[in-house]
């Protein structure tokens, strides 16, 4: 009787332990929700106002820096190169290639973004041009007119986090002329049987709508995933 008294004493001692420790578990879980939460919304209003990086002062660049940082500790995906396929729209950057596109008297920057194939092993980086607010009063058909640039690349996961580009081609097509639909025969551009190295990432914060990746030069990107 008496070892059989311990035995139960024994097992629902167990079975405090083992809810404590669930308790414990769904308390850090919702802990560190709450702080993804917070730290993803503050980064989010920090860039909102920076023009995709485009009017962002040395200052708001560092505190960016400062939120992404803070935000990739609480990344939700551990393996997130499994995971990147989708259409991607920028949001923010510092990298100088993309700051530094010019636009001219009669276009402008549409969407940049990338289209990402994880079955065919493909990032198509596009960069849309549109027509300014000059050529639209100029020519007032050309509303909704847009051509976009396609650098295609090869992509190969080198570990749960970093992704090697190789180039593969690229292409201009363009969408709309005064205001007309084209086809897509009509798109030109070159991709050869060769392939040339293009680069690295590595993914620094992944969920299901936000994206941060750091280039091999040190440059970040945020892009958000387009909804289907």
């Amino acid at each position: 009787l008496g070892a059989s008294s311990a035995s139960r004493a024994s097992s629902a001692t167990s079975r405090r332990a083992a809810r404590a420790s669930s308790e414990r578990l769904d308390s850090t879980s919702q802990d560190v929700f709450a702080a993804r939460r917070e730290a993803r919304e503050a980064l989010l209003s920090s860039i909102e106002p920076l023009a995709r990086g485009y009017e962002a002062s040395s200052s708001q660049r560092s505190r960016v820096l400062e939120l992404i940082t803070t935000l990739a500790h609480l990344t939700p995906t551990t393996a997130p190169t499994a995971s990147l396929g989708g259409n991607w729209t920028l949001l923010y950057t510092d990298a100088p290639d993309i700051l530094g596109i010019p636009s001219t008297p009669l276009a402008s920057l549409g969407r940049i973004g990338q289209e990402i194939d994880s079955v065919a092993g493909t990032i198509t980086n596009v960069i849309q041009y549109v027509p300014s607010d000059l050529a639209r009063g100029l020519v007032p058909a050309s509303q909704g007119d847009a051509l976009e640039q396609r650098v295609v690349t090869e992509y190969k996961a080198v570990s749960p986090t970093e992704v090697e580009l190789k180039i593969r081609g690229l292409a201009f097509a363009p969408r709309r002329v005064l205001g007309q639909e084209l086809p897509s025969g009509l798109r030109f551009g070159a991709e050869g049987p060769l392939t040339l190295p293009f680069g690295r990432f590595e993914i620094l914060y992944l969920d299901d709508e936000l994206r941060i990746v750091r280039t091999g030069q040190g440059w970040h990107s945020i892009n958000m995933r387009e909804t289907m």
